[in-house]
């Protein structure tokens, strides 16, 4: 395991330790709670901190996880998505949301 997978995945071990217990996937103009398979608007959560994984080479991608809470129930959850995933297919509302924070607020996993 690479240095970086190994920070991602202690990353996530320590976000779930902090209640952070639900999945998230970007679908077109929401999010979807994989558990509950629940789509989200934009307006129905918030990204509560966000992480960066450089790619370790040309051939890698560099990552994106995001720790979400829900604002109209007490959920938490991670969403990860790859540059690629990023840009691809999703709307431009939810695309300024995760743009938004990304400007403001970026840890970078080293």
């Amino acid at each position: 395991m690479r240095y970086d997978d190994e920070q991602l995945v202690n990353l996530i071990i320590d976000l779930q330790e902090r209640g952070f217990n639900h999945d998230f996937i970007i679908e077109n103009e929401h999010i979807r709670c994989l558990q509950y398979n629940e789509l989200i608007s934009p307006d129905d959560f918030e990204i509560l901190e966000t992480y960066h994984r450089r790619a370790s080479n040309a051939n890698d991608n560099c990552s994106l996880v995001y720790a979400i809470r829900l604002t109209n129930y007490d959920m938490k959850g991670i969403l990860m998505s790859d540059y690629r995933s990023y840009i691809k297919g999703m709307s431009l509302r939810l695309w300024s949301k995760f743009n938004n924070v990304i400007r403001l607020n970026l840890s970078v996993i080293k």
